[in-house]
């Protein structure tokens, strides 16, 4: 293998590398990458190797976060390019609207919100907060963003109702 078709790709498309390495890693490696977006494994390693300059397409990135759905760091590539762009992807609820009273969706959101503080007020009754109480926190804000994103989806169904 010549050096000439190695390159030292910029920090940004490095880290892009490391995402498509995650998610083809995740997958189940190169060889079940590669035949699932059907292309050769060495055109897969070549994708995720951060000294050469040919890239997994995006309809292939897209086909291999939608299969590797609830595994770690999913979804590798978009979660990155989200950060990127200013953004933090949230999981959301699967919910459906349902018409119900918007003032019981906003107690049910000031109730999640009440234990979040609670568990951050724990969290900090010694002065340190541990990685166990980081992730009792992550968890109580997944909850308050779940009640904010339900309210959400009911107020949109509201206002396509309204444009009808």
């Amino acid at each position: 293998m010549s050096d000439d078709r190695y390159i030292t790709l910029p920090v940004e498309h490095q880290e892009l590398k490391t995402a498509c390495g995650q998610l083809v890693s995740t997958y189940g490696g190169q060889v079940a990458a590669g035949e699932r977006i059907q292309r050769p494994q060495q055109h897969v390693s070549a994708c995720c190797h951060k000294r050469r300059d040919k890239w997994l397409r995006i309809d292939e990135v897209a086909t291999l976060e939608s299969e590797t759905l609830g595994h770690e760091g999913h979804p590798h590539v978009t979660a990155l390019l989200a950060r990127r762009a200013g953004f933090e992807l949230v999981p959301t609820p699967t919910i459906a609207a349902t018409g119900r009273d918007l003032l019981m969706l906003f107690a049910e959101q000031s109730k999640r919100s009440g234990k979040l503080a609670e568990t951050v007020l724990a969290a900090h009754a010694d002065g340190n907060i541990d990685q166990d109480e980081a992730a009792r926190i992550e968890q109580a804000t997944n909850q308050v963003i779940a009640a904010a994103l339900a309210m959400r989806a009911e107020v949109r169904m509201i206002q396509r109702e309204a444009r009808q």
